[in-house]
Formats: C-alpha cells, sequence, structure tokens
C-alpha cells in the first residue's frame, strides 16, 4: 500500500524523487536516480520529517534536498532536485548585485548633479563677488536670484559693501583734503621762499618771513597731529586702557585751563548738573570735551555764558555743551562733524583751526559706543554727547 501513496504524494511534482526500501534492503520502488539512491542507503532513516532530519547530496554536478524516513518496515527516500532552485538563487543574487551596483551608480551620480545644481547659485555669488574692486564697491548682489536660504547671506553681504562703499568714499575724501589742506602751507612757504630769494633783503625783512613761515609750519604741525589723533581715536580697538571717567571733574579741570581764554573774551563757564562716571579712556574724553569747549568759547557771544549740563538718562550719561550766538543753517548741521568741514569757509586760514575738531570728538564718542548730536535753534547752540553709564558689570 506504501508505493500508490507515495506515488500520490509525489504526482504532478516535477524534480520529486522517492524510493522504498524493505527492512532487508530490497528495492520495493523508487524513482531516484540511482547515484542518490545508493548514497541514501547509507543514512540513517528518521522517524519524522523535520528540519533536523533534512540532508543535501550533490551527485554528479546534481543538488538533492531530502530525508531518509523510517515507516513501519519501511526507509523511504523522499529528495526534491535543487538545480533549478539554485540556478534561480544565483542568477537572483546576480541580479541583486548588478541591481545595486547600478543603484550606487545612479545615487553618486545623482547626487553629484543635487550637489552641482544645489551650489550653482554660490558659484554665481562667487563668480559675481570676484568681479567687485575698488572701483566697483556699487556693485550689489540681487537677493531674487538666490534660493531663500541665501537671502539673509546676501543682505548681509551687501550691507558689508554698503559699508566699504562708505568707508572708501569717505577716505577718498579724506585724502583729497588732507593734500589739498597740506597744499596752501606748503605753496605758501614755497613762496615766502622764492619772494625773499628774488633779491638781497634786510635783517628785519627775512625775520619778518620767517616768523610768517614759522606761522605756517606751526598751523601744519597741528593739522598733522590732529590727524594722527583722528586715526588713533578711529582705530581705538583695545578697551584695556579704559577706567571709569567722572565727566564733572574733567569739565572742571578743564575750566580751570580755559579760565584765561575765557575771561580774555569776557565769556563766563557754567557747569551743571550731576552724573554717574563712565568707563572710557580718559585722555581721549577729556581731548573731545576740549575740543567743544574751544569751538563754543569761539562762537560765543561776549557778556554771554557757556555752560555744560550732565543728567542720567537711561543707561547713558548725557553732556551738553550750550553756547549762545547766531544760529548754524541747518543745511550744514548733517555735516558739521564731517572732517575739514567748515560753515564759513572764508574763515579757514584765520586761526580756527583745520575743520577737524569735530570730526575728532565724533570719533572719540564712537568708539567709546556713544552717540553725538548737535541742535542750533533760537539763538543757542547745543552739542550732545551720549555715553553709556558705568556699571557693576562695566
Amino acid at each position: 500500500d506504501l508505493e500508490p501513496s507515495l506515488a500520490a504524494a509525489v504526482k504532478g511534482h516535477h524534480g520529486v524523487y522517492f524510493q522504498v526500501w524493505a527492512e532487508d534492503g530490497v528495492n520495493v520502488y523508487g524513482t531516484a536516480p540511482v547515484d542518490l539512491a545508493e548514497v541514501a542507503r547509507t543514512v540513517p532513516g528518521v522517524a519524522r520529517l523535520d528540519a533536523e532530519g533534512m540532508r543535501v547530496w550533490s551527485e554528479k554536478g546534481r543538488s538533492y534536498r531530502g530525508a531518509v524516513l523510517r515507516i513501519g518496515g519501511y526507509r523511504v527516500l523522499v529528495a526534491v532536485l535543487m538545480d533549478t532552485h539554485l540556478r534561480y538563487l544565483a542568477q537572483l543574487r546576480s541580479t541583486l548585485w548588478l541591481a545595486t551596483i547600478v543603484a550606487c551608480v545612479v545615487a553618486i551620480v545623482a547626487a553629484r548633479l543635487a550637489v552641482l545644481w544645489g551650489h550653482a547659485p554660490l558659484h554665481r555669488l562667487s563668480e559675481r563677488i570676484s568681479k567687485i574692486d575698488s572701483g566697483q564697491l556699487d556693485m550689489r548682489l540681487d537677493a531674487t536670484r538666490v534660493p531663500r536660504e541665501l537671502h539673509h547671506l546676501v543682505a548681509s553681504f551687501n550691507v558689508v559693501l554698503d559699508r566699504l562703499e562708505d568707508g572708501f568714499v569717505r577716505l577718498s575724501a579724506f585724502s583729497a583734503d588732507i593734500a589739498h589742506e597740506l597744499r596752501t602751507p606748503v605753496t605758501v612757504l614755497t613762496t615766502q621762499a622764492q619772494v625773499a630769494l628774488s633779491k638781497n633783503r634786510s635783517a628785519d625783512e627775512y625775520r619778518e618771513m620767517l616768523y610768517s613761515s614759522l606761522e605756517e609750519l606751526e598751523r601744519m604741525g597741528r593739522m598733522i597731529g590732529d590727524m594722527l589723533f583722528l586715526a588713533q581715536a578711529d582705530h581705538l580697538q583695545s578697551q584695556s586702557t579704559f577706567s571709569s571717567v567722572d565727566l564733572a571733574t574733567e569739565a572742571r579741570d578743564l575750566f580751570d585751563y580755559f579760565e584765561a581764554l575765557a575771561e580774555d573774551r569776557g565769556v563766563g563757564l557754567v557747569l551743571e548738573g550731576e552724573a554717574p562716571p563712565v568707563r572710557g579712556d580718559r585722555l581721549m574724553l577729556r581731548r573731545a570735551l576740549s575740543n567743544l569747549l574751544a569751538n563754543g568759547l569761539r562762537y560765543t557771544s561776549p557778556g554771554e555764558s557757556l555752560s555744560v549740563r550732565l543728567a542720567r538718562s537711561g543707561e547713558y550719561v548725557e553732556l551738553q555743551v550750550q553756547n549762545p550766538g547766531n544760529d548754524i543753517p541747518p543745511e550744514h548741521l548733517p555735516r558739521l562733524f564731517d572732517r575739514f568741514y567748515r560753515v564759513d569757509a572764508a574763515r579757514q586760514h584765520k586761526g580756527d583751526g583745520a575743520g577737524l575738531g569735530l570730526a575728532i570728538v565724533k570719533s572719540i564718542v564712537e568708539a567709546h559706543a556713544g552717540s553725538v548730536a548737535v541742535d542750533s535753534t533760537a539763538g543757542r547752540t547745543c552739542f550732545t554727547i551720549r555715553l553709556p553709564a558705568l556699571t557693576a558689570e562695566t
């Protein structure tokens, strides 16, 4: 009865073989290849078909998977030809490797293209930036032509260009002003020397020409000193020398210094108010206040008083220097702190300086994280300095 049952079980299954032996080793029924049957004769039989009982045979280039069962008084070999499955797995493995390689190549190429496409705006920005030189500081980057993520970068770079252009324009104007200011005294000295050498003169005439030359040289020396001080104030980067500065004390000391000049001009000096100290360079702040006092004394009418007022304004100390006198026209106020700028150009060579005093004041105040402003109305001109008040943290 075993033979028909096995035949029915494997019927219609390609590559399935079985072989039946009796206990005495007699072949009862079989469809397995001879080589497989011979090998299976020596294999111990198992009581049931499970993973532990399964075996793999390879005979004459062909692979089988199966088991030898003990059923009643028989030994039964059941095996499946695995060549087709192995070829399928090998082909599948090769296909998977090929697909993996192709996928990696495609991924690398896609990543490369994505990087190039993503960096294209940066390359365009870099190319445009590389074309900017000192003669093209007016160029600006267009934020609408770059991705949104780069808008902030472009805006920040344009702000830097604005600062560079402003600094370059100011430097160019400063250089031109220096050349203009120095050319005049040099021309005067040259002319005087030529006149002196044009013919023989008396000792008094030579002495007079030397005095005149000395005045021009002293004026040039003061101008050069102011320019050096201005450069020092502009590059006051380190705050290691900063200390506590009492502006009221500095103002009183300067009043003593300007007292003789004020009396000579018939001008009074008044100090009003109180304020906490500030943190800064004492000599530079003293220079700024001195320039404002000297400027105020120059334009205060006789019989009037020049006043210095101190007050606390939030986190700042506010210092005002007020002098009565003629109003400064409104169109001149925005440029009053420019270097070499004068409201009255006719006073250029009448002992009023080179026009650097207020520019020095602005540079010193800004180097101390402060601000300076001017207002001139109703017959009174007021310069206001705001400096951070000294706190426990500073």
